[in-house]
């Protein structure tokens, strides 16, 4: 589902799609069969459902009149009758839309969006007209990451239906996705002032805002959006995200965070992926206010999150909710020396400046109080990019509001994934590796010379890019396994030189986590991406120190 290119979608084979007309008296048995079932149930519902089986077929049977007893069967969870409804509906007339469109959703819950991917570009192939298929085939593939496919669903159905600003909304964030940024504005620009205006722009336009440096203009739109969505009760996911990754990662908005959480949680009582979504912030708001017993109790209360259907909307919280819910039971109770008095250690980044946060080990000499310093997201990429951008301004936030204490800097998993990251930039034509490596690092520590320069530190360390925690295999299958270690070798090796050239210090997180194959050694991950706590406790094991600078006792910065 990752390839860089991909063919018009599949078409469903023979098997899928049922060609055999059922026979009249097969539709008569299931018929009888469907009627006892209903009348058994004495339900009003149930009821309802057999009348319109009797109104539908009345005329005789027809793959409109079956789609519909299929759809009125399922609502009610009769699935073993609805099948063989959609089934002879389909038997009866295998282009019919309202069937198809009914066995794509069928796919998609039973867990096969393969199959529904399939049934969706049928639909699109004989339904040329329909704007659904290509909106819940971009979805489905957006799902997948395959965001060079559901771009192309995503163009079919603004060919058909040009102004959908659902649509339009979703071609900006492709088209961001895949680091278009200038086609992005360019399309947006082309928009009329009513489409742009739609609430459904809303979250495309703030992001293409944030990244073409329109600040304060992203920030008036998120405002107003979320204050009408809260009034009107439309709430959209991906709006939610940008509000609360806003307040959560600027060293500002941690304060008011949990009546921020709050807020949504009010007017979504009844749906479990919001809560769980909102949940998946509020722990990470409770573990940033060292709160664990509020992340233990918040993780109880919403369980069934981590295993809800997979939705690109809210993945990535549900691996963050996992993580919390883990790292609150790894947490160790490691008491400081008390005659020893506590330093501060800051650890900014993203989810991996979490792990250390809340715990007291041994840093450098001296005890140290770790203080997670959160950003969602931040990428070395992010802070090597020309001009300012918004994990520019939150790092800078964060700096500022530090009082004392040394820097621990998190950053350079995500730049290192398989399915994203220098990898995937490399592979969509973004320039060669090795030239994407050396710019992408070279780039980070030339904006950390700046932003650190502005005030003396007790020490500087930077942390290093773990081994992977997860198989390449399936989705995060790289193609070429030992060029994608080899690239985490090579930023390693670049972090710990521009490390040592400044004097500052380098934990070789990589040393620690790899194994003979260059894999996770399973010995300290907490997860397939994030160390454990309790890694930091041996970190000293693993911290280069850094060389002092000639001529001078001074301690190192």
């Amino acid at each position: 589902m990752c390839a860089n290119t991909r063919p018009a979608p599949p078409r469903p084979d023979a098997q899928q799609l049922p060609q055999a007309r059922p026979a009249v008296d097969d539709i008569a048995a299931l018929r009888a069969r469907t009627m006892t079932v209903l009348q058994a149930a004495a339900d009003d519902q149930d009821a309802a459902v057999a009348d319109t089986l009797h109104a539908a077929l009345a005329a005789g049977p027809t793959a409109a009149a079956a789609s519909a007893v299929a759809a009125g069967l399922l609502r009610q969870g009769h699935a073993e009758l609805a099948r063989d409804w959609l089934a002879t509906a389909l038997g009866l007339e295998p282009d019919c839309l309202s069937a198809l469109l009914l066995r794509a959703s069928c796919e998609i819950l039973q867990g096969e969006p393969s199959r529904a991917i399939a049934t969706y570009g049928h639909i699109i192939d004989r339904h040329p007209s329909d704007i659904e298929a290509c909106i819940e085939l971009g979805t489905l593939l957006t799902n997948a990451r395959d965001w060079e496919g559901a771009l192309r669903a995503t163009q079919l159905g603004l060919a058909r239906r040009p102004g959908t600003a659902a649509l339009c909304a979703r071609r900006i964030d492709l088209l961001l996705r895949l680091e278009r940024d200038d086609d992005a504005l360019q399309f947006l620009r082309t928009l009329p002032p009513a489409v742009c205006a739609d609430p459904a722009m809303a979250h495309a336009r703030v992001s293409l805002l944030n990244r073409s440096g329109q600040f304060d203009a992203a920030r008036q739109v998120l405002d107003a959006s979320v204050a009408d969505t809260v009034a009107l009760r439309t709430f959209d996911l991906r709006l939610i995200n940008q509000w609360l990754t806003s307040c959560l990662s600027g060293a500002q908005g941690l304060a008011h965070f949990p009546a921020q959480v709050a807020r949504f949680s009010a007017h979504l009582s009844d749906d479990r992926r919001y809560q769980g979504l909102l949940a998946a912030y509020a722990m990470i708001g409770a573990w940033l206010h060292a709160d664990r017993a509020e992340v233990v109790r918040i993780a109880e209360l919403h369980a069934d999150f981590a295993d809800m259907a997979d939705i690109d909307e809210d993945r990535a919280m549900r691996v963050f909710y996992r993580y919390l819910r883990q790292l609150a039971a790894a947490c160790p109770a490691t008491a400081a020396d008390a005659s020893r008095p506590l330093a501060l250690l800051h650890v900014i980044g993203e989810s991996h400046s979490l792990s250390p946060g809340n715990t007291v080990f041994a840093w450098q000499g001296r005890q140290v109080q770790a203080r997670s310093r959160f950003i969602m997201g931040i990428q070395m990429h992010h802070l090597a990019q020309a001009g300012q951008n918004t994990y520019k301004q939150h790092l800078q936030s964060h700096l500022d509001a530090i009082g004392e204490g040394a820097l621990l800097l998190t950053m350079g998993e995500i730049d290192c994934r398989p399915v994203e990251g220098m990898w995937r930039a490399a592979q969509r034509g973004h320039g060669p590796l090795d030239a994407l490596i050396g710019s992408t690092v070279a780039g980070y520590l030339a904006f950390l010379d700046q932003a650190l320069r502005q005030r003396p530190w007790p020490s500087i360390t930077l942390q290093g890019v773990p081994a992977p925690g997860y198989d390449l295999t399936d989705r995060r299958d790289p193609g070429d396994k030992r060029g994608f270690l080899d690239m985490i070798d090579s930023v390693n090796t670049l972090l710990k030189a521009g490390a040592q050239e400044r004097h500052w210090h380098f934990l070789d997180v990589h040393g620690a986590t790899a194994g003979q194959d260059r894999l996770g050694n399973g010995r300290w991950h907490l997860d397939r991406f994030h160390l454990a706590p309790a890694f930091y406790q041996q970190a000293g094991h693993w911290l280069l120190q850094a060389p002092r600078p000639a001529g001078g006792d001074g301690a190192p910065t």
